[in-house]
């Protein structure tokens, strides 16, 4: 009998809607084990409470996005990382793209000193389709306009967490995923794109586009803003994106308001 070989993913931000997405994905696949970084165990644990015992495909990560040591031994070994620690809340000052991005970075420059001849997983960051002009310009400028500001302070902690990845691209691989709105919705189909987005496509879809960009062993996607339409039937709207929209447009124009406004407002 052939032995198979295993591929180890890592997931930073294992327990929002992307991340429970590509664990679902990945669970399908009996070549695949999971390292899932999450703040919260508990949370993850009672999403998949049969994965993630002993043997289940699921290894858990619980603690501070600042704990380099714990981000190291998430992603050691690891064929790709999936950058996914974000929020639909316009939260003034956010930063957790950024901190995602450089703890691992920080601690793949560790395994690249002490591990010479171990091949460095390839990085793929969830952003959004709305901070690239190319991929949103069939987007209505008065939509575009309302949505970026909407989303202001989560849409600057993607654009610096890009520029904080390209400064590494002399030695990481690193995929940007653009996608436009999303919803939780069925899996339908996907298609990566360089040059259309569709609005919606479902989380499932999404996490499937991500991990076809990390396991192109050409490198077509190396470097490079993607994203991806629907080939099966387009998901409903996202219920909960008006009220998202609108408590992001108070954060935005009155930041001061945020300790007072609503979390957890993105699509349901």
């Amino acid at each position: 009998m052939a032995v198979q070989n295993v591929s180890v993913y890592a997931v930073i931000g294992a327990t929002g809607n992307c991340g429970t997405a590509l664990i679902k994905n990945l669970l399908k696949r009996p070549d695949a084990r999971i390292n899932a970084y999450c703040r919260n165990r508990a949370k993850l644990v009672q999403k998949f409470p049969e994965e993630a015992k002993e043997g289940g495909g699921l290894n858990v990560f619980e603690g501070s996005i600042h704990d380099t040591d714990l981000v190291e031994s998430c992603v050691r070994g690891c064929r790709a990382v999936f950058l996914v620690l974000s929020t639909n809340d316009n939260i003034p000052g956010c930063r957790l793209a950024q901190d995602a991005a450089d703890v691992t970075i920080q601690a793949l420059q560790r395994l690249r000193e002490t591990h010479k001849s171990q091949p460095l997983p390839k990085l793929v960051l969830l952003s959004s389709g709305t901070v690239d002009p190319y991929f949103s310009r069939h987007v209505p400028w008065l939509l575009q306009l309302i949505l970026l500001r909407s989303a202001s302070h989560v849409y600057r902690d993607l654009e610096l967490t890009e520029k904080l990845m390209r400064k590494h691209e002399d030695w990481l691989r690193s995929v940007y995923i653009m996608p436009g709105a999303l919803a939780i919705d069925e899996q339908r189909g996907h298609a990566l794109s360089f040059t259309e987005q569709d609005s919606p496509v479902s989380y499932l879809d999404l996490a499937a586009a991500m991990i076809e960009a990390a396991d192109d062993e050409e490198g077509r996607y190396d470097n490079r803003n993607v994203s991806l339409v629907n080939t099966g039937a387009k998901p409903g709207f996202p219920k909960g994106t008006p009220w998202c929209i609108f408590i992001g447009l108070l954060r935005h124009y009155l930041p001061f308001l945020h300790p007072y406004l609503p979390l957890n407002t993105g699509p349901k």
